[in-house]
């Protein structure tokens, strides 16, 4: 797998933003709440009337693209056009270009040598997924089906607003990543945390998300992705596979769950029941997502 490294302040900024709005009590760098809270939370707040059953997705496309998409005004029209807003859409493109250019101008003020200092962030993942990544992606080819891994990605490298944290952006081929220093968890390495993440990106094709739709796939992705992962490096011996460490990558690597489900004692045992009912029988991996909705009970 080619990986294509790119800093981004745009990105940051607006993964900063969302982690104010849906993390808030978690910040690592309480200066960045200081510096863009307002503006933040004002952004949140305009996405939750714009698209409020899909706010989330909504907050994937705009960092998603922000990484890919230098003018705000381009950035919104090609989020508002993809995302169901419930705004004019024009309208919709000048407010929310408004938000991101008054985010972006204070996290330039906080960060004004971002595009020095996150290469240099950069360079223990990067080490390190030249030691381990290839490994843990044969490995997880091995136990899974060779064909989920994408053939090359973008990892978008962000300031650390959470103490480390990443996404997967499955419709648009790219993962945003914490460029934190040192592990912050010894049971789960940043590497084995991206290679989660690069892991997810092949499930939107056709074969796996036709069978469960696009919706269900994006809920279940990270959660179905983890125990292959965790397994391949257990191998690797980076790590190990059972229950304790499922759960702390849930709670650590801010994995939605279905919030009336206790994590300890139905999602996590469920996770792995489905884990080795795979290793046991190993069908297709569309076959297997659709059993994995099935016992979690998704729909």
């Amino acid at each position: 797998m080619h990986l294509t490294w790119t800093p981004n302040a745009s990105a940051s900024a607006l993964h900063a933003s969302q982690s104010i709005c849906v993390y808030g009590d978690k910040l690592a760098d309480v200066r960045v709440s200081e510096s863009i809270g307002k503006y933040a939370l004002n952004l949140g707040k305009w996405i939750e009337t714009a698209a409020p059953f899909d706010s989330a997705r909504f907050w994937s496309l705009l960092i998603g693209h922000s990484a890919l998409i230098d003018s705000n005004t381009e950035l919104a029209q090609a989020v508002v056009r993809k995302a169901a807003v419930r705004i004019d859409n024009k309208s919709a493109t000048s407010q929310l270009s408004g938000f991101v250019s008054d985010i972006e101008a204070a996290y330039n003020q906080l960060f004004p040598k971002f595009q020095e200092q996150l290469p240099l962030r950069a360079r223990p993942i990067q080490e390190h997924w030249l030691g381990f990544g290839p490994g843990l992606l044969a490995h997880l080819g091995r136990l899974t089906q060779k064909d989920l891994l994408v053939p090359e990605a973008r990892v978008v490298l962000l300031q650390p607003i959470l103490g480390g944290a990443g996404y997967a952006h499955i419709d648009q081929n790219i993962v945003r990543l914490e460029a934190v220093l040192t592990n912050p968890l010894v049971e789960l390495p940043e590497v084995v945390r991206l290679a989660w993440l690069l892991s997810q990106l092949q499930l939107d094709l056709p074969v796996h998300s036709d069978s469960i739709g696009t919706n269900l796939l994006a809920r279940i992705a990270p959660l179905a992705m983890l125990p292959p992962i965790l397994a391949a490096a257990e191998v690797m011996e980076l790590g190990r596979c059972d229950e304790a460490v499922v759960e702390l990558a849930i709670e650590h690597w801010h994995i939605p769950v279905p919030k009336d489900r206790d994590v300890h004692s139905e999602i996590v045992p469920v996770m792995m029941d489905w884990w080795e009912t795979y290793l046991q029988t190993r069908p297709a991996w569309q076959t297997a997502l659709q059993a994995f909705a099935k016992m979690l009970n998704l729909q």
